[in-house]
């Protein structure tokens, strides 16, 4: 079923409007007709079924059904992605998006791609990153789309809690990412470093802040490449992680009284 994404307020008493680029792409792209059913996302999680009653400029819809979609992984993962050029940062966006990233912050490194400018520029680059977004939210079927933070630097990130943190480093050429990593529930970091990788100063800092260096093999991989990689390890070794958690509650639960 096609999925469309809507802000909520177009939603009012089982009814909903859309307007704008996505009117025009569900109406005039895709050619839908009245009587088609469809998904709207309103990026909270909630989605909704509807069957199209008018279409046009503004296209019109009335809901059938409503459910809540949940990320439910005990390990939810934030990827700090210093700042690639162009594309490059573009396919981390998406493919993050894809792995099920729940939060993606861009750092500006001293190696990393510089991101000032006016604010003109710098919400134009945060709009086509937000338009990346929900184009593999459709593609993957995710209904709550993956947060970007604004721009930080390393140091603010340091700071920032988390529960387990992870860099990959091409120096680290032994420790792999393991299950073991995550003996229990929390949310885990993963920084992935810009094309010319980090300053000493930057890898000394690191490990002052309770980051963890891992490899992820024996070859030196792209920086979007390592982002890819890195999320599709981390995401699945959290699904063997959260496995073991729910046999040890299934263990330790108290029996209930007969």
């Amino acid at each position: 079923m096609r999925r469309f994404f809507i802000p909520s307020s177009q939603i009012d008493n089982g009814c909903i409007t859309l307007t704008g680029p996505e009117a025009h792409h569900l109406a005039t792209v895709l050619r839908m007709r009245a009587g088609d059913e469809v998904e709207f996302c309103d990026g909270t999680g909630m989605i909704h079924a509807a069957r199209l009653e008018k279409l046009g400029r503004e296209v019109t819809a009335v809901v059938l059904s409503s459910h809540r979609e949940e990320d439910t992984s005990p390990l939810p993962l934030t990827l700090a992605q210093c700042v690639l050029k162009g594309k490059k940062m573009d396919m981390a966006v998406q493919k993050a998006t894809e792995l099920g990233v729940q939060t993606l912050i861009p750092v500006q490194s001293r190696y990393s791609v510089a991101t000032g400018g006016d604010s003109a520029r710098q919400r134009a680059r945060m709009a086509r990153w937000q338009r990346i977004v929900q184009a593999a939210c459709k593609q993957c079927g995710r209904a709550r789309p993956m947060r970007i933070m604004p721009t930080t630097t390393l140091p603010d990130l340091f700071s920032r809690p988390f529960d387990y943190r992870l860099c990959c480093l091409e120096t680290e050429k032994e420790l792999l990412l393991r299950p073991d990593f995550f003996p229990a529930p929390g949310q885990v970091l993963l920084l992935i470093g810009p094309e010319g990788g980090f300053h000493q100063e930057e890898v000394r800092q690191l490990a002052k802040s309770s980051f963890t260096a891992i490899t992820l093999g024996p070859l030196i991989l792209r920086a979007e490449t390592a982002a890819i990689v890195g999320c599709g390890l981390v995401r699945h070794l959290g699904a063997l992680a959260a496995n073991s958690f729910d046999a040890e509650k299934s263990v330790t639960a108290p029996l209930e009284e007969s």
